[in-house]
């Protein structure tokens, strides 16, 4: 992998990725009411939580284009762009999931 030969790209990409899943699961347990999916608890649920999502995911698209320099020119391949999104998906998922079991308690479930 060529992650050392680009490594604004790669850290940009990375946090890009975990921004915009970060966003998109708020914005799934806003619209399907999942409590288990929403650090924001149960006032995440609604319109809140689903405009939260939204703003994250706009914001980690805008931040990306913004501070990414060179974005157009060769970089990433398929296989490396495909590991960071994993990456950042699955962290994305982790706290999301840890911020849930933190700032919650067991009266809502």
């Amino acid at each position: 992998m060529l992650f050392s030969f680009y490594p604004t790209i790669t850290k940009n990409y990375f946090v890009f990725c975990f921004i915009a899943c970060l966003g998109a699961l708020q914005w799934t347990a806003a619209r399907n009411h999942r409590l288990k999916l929403s650090p924001l608890g149960p006032w995440g649920l609604g319109r809140i939580g689903t405009i939260i999502g939204t703003l994250l995911i706009v914001g980690g698209f805008s931040w990306f284009f913004v501070v990414t320099p060179g974005l157009f020119v060769s970089g990433l391949a398929g296989g490396e762009l495909s590991t960071l999104f994993g990456a950042g998906g699955l962290s994305a998922l982790l706290v999301t999931r840890l911020l849930n079991l933190l700032w919650q308690d067991d009266r809502y479930d």
